[in-house]
């Protein structure tokens, strides 16, 4: 169920019985020359809903636009770190107020998650409140073992193998089959335990990073079902 479609009543009723809600968050920035540039908001809605539907939990609104000047190019969006951080805690201060006490975030976007974590641990210790994140492509990788045929970035790379299964199966009208690449990454970090930062241009001139060519819906569909049912065992013991 989503607040944004619910009235005053029925949000009343949800709320006398259950403390929970789900929190999308994404970013507009560029995905390839295949897939949308709300690619990381569109995955975050799709999976924050199916997830609502299985726990009976209410879908939140969704933050859209996050820190993406490390993946800059046409067709992205941007927000200052401090203004996402601060547009996410008066969302969630405002539900807290109406009696929400545990928040549960759904984000592909890996700019958004210090940010997030910032919120969650204030909604802690001023408000008492609980957080959960699912950092959904570091969240999914654990489960592809046996599904993707690539590995490492060629599988998981920006809008790779991954992430392109991921639309094939929930949102097929949006894929451009005709322009799915194979990019080699420019270079390497040769010390993956050091974390650097780098943008999407530093590792690419085709804005994605991977083998978007071995995609397919089966492999999305399959990725899908085993990360709503990690999921969904995970808030049950919450």
């Amino acid at each position: 169920m989503k607040l944004l479609e619910m009235n005053t009543i029925d949000f009343q009723e949800y709320v006398g019985s259950n403390d929970a809600v789900i929190i999308p968050s994404g970013a507009f920035e560029i995905w390839g020359p295949h897939l949308p540039v709300g690619a990381d908001t569109i995955i975050a809605e799709e999976i924050a809903n199916r997830l609502g539907d299985r726990m009976g939990w209410l879908v939140g609104p969704t933050v859209s636009v996050g820190d993406s000047l490390l993946s800059w190019g046409p067709g992205a969006v941007t927000v200052h770190p401090d203004n996402f951080r601060n547009y996410l805690e008066d969302v969630c201060l405002s539900l807290v107020n109406h009696g929400i006490r545990r928040f549960c975030f759904v984000n592909p976007h890996v700019g958004n998650v210090p940010l997030i974590g910032q919120v969650a641990c204030a909604l802690k210790t001023e408000h008492g409140a609980e957080s959960c994140v699912f950092d959904w492509w570091r969240f999914i990788q654990p489960l592809c073992a046996d599904i993707l045929d690539g590995e490492g970035i060629m599988a998981h790379g920006h809008a790779s193998e991954a992430g392109t299964s991921l639309f094939l199966y929930l949102r097929p009208e949006l894929v451009k089959k005709e322009r799915m690449l194979r990019t080699e990454p420019k270079k390497v970090n040769a010390f993956p335990d050091v974390q650097v930062f780098w943008s999407i241009s530093d590792l690419s001139d085709t804005a994605m990073i991977g083998d978007a060519t071995k995609a397919s819906r089966e492999k999305g569909e399959r990725i899908v079902e085993k990360a709503l049912e990690r999921m969904t065992d995970f808030l049950k013991q919450w």
